[in-house]
């Protein structure tokens, strides 16, 4: 039996699979989803930045973004992708797109410095007070970076047990999950999953990441924030 989600539901009118994951560090789907409403609240909230993880490629609009929407000028919006478009053996090893813990390990070894460089933006501006990591459903590369940051002793609330590891990562698939129940789009490899489908492939996903977290404990996380390289 899959438990529910475990984190703190965001409520910013709009926003898809936006939880809070610790006070002051929030994750969700694509930005442009939010509302104006939702985009009002986030700030709000004591939101500062809101961290996009995505390529440059992956901004165009949806049918279900909303018009007129303003972004409060006390949140800055940073673009930190994790990938590079261009890297034809990573592409062909990514198929469709990085959508599984298994995969995090390959990101990271093609792109350090690029996975270092969100880390350490992300991690600065939660210091600073209030931030959002986003890349298109909130899932895997959010999962990434949420992940190897809750590995580091020096965040705040210290680092993350298995347990809360697990609770992040479930709760992003589940709520992308629950949105493709509801939602008018389509998707050429996403679809809502009972959960007889979903939980076995949840647990599939949770064991990958537990394996990758292993390799990556706070001190090697740490070491690659500061030098970018593996």
């Amino acid at each position: 039996m899959m438990n529910s989600p475990s984190l703190t539901p965001a409520d910013w009118p709009g926003a898809v699979n936006a939880w809070q994951v610790r006070p002051g560090l929030w994750r969700m789907g694509r930005a442009e989803w939010v509302e104006r409403e939702g985009w009002e609240a986030m700030a709000r909230d004591g939101v500062g930045a809101v961290v996009d993880l995505r390529l440059p490629n992956e901004t165009p609009r949806s049918d279900i973004d909303p018009d007129d929407v303003h972004v409060p000028p006390s949140i800055r919006r940073i673009a930190a992708p994790v990938e590079d478009a261009d890297h034809r053996e990573y592409r062909e090893l990514a198929v469709p797109y990085v959508n599984h813990p298994r995969l995090y390990a390959d990101l990271v070894g093609f792109f350090p410095q690029k996975v270092a460089r969100a880390l350490r933006i992300i991690l600065d501006e939660w210091r600073d007070g209030g931030v959002v990591v986003h890349c298109s459903a909130g899932r895997d590369r959010t999962g990434l970076a949420t992940a190897m940051l809750l590995q580091l002793e020096e965040v705040p609330g210290g680092a993350a047990d298995w347990e809360e590891q697990r609770g992040n990562y479930a709760t992003g698939v589940l709520g992308m999950n629950e949105f493709w129940r509801t939602t008018t789009l389509t998707h050429p490899h996403e679809r809502y999953l009972e959960e007889r489908q979903l939980s076995p492939l949840l647990d599939e996903r949770l064991e990958a990441l537990r394996v990758f977290l292993a390799d990556w404990p706070g001190e090697r996380v740490a070491r690659l924030m500061e030098t970018g390289e593996l």
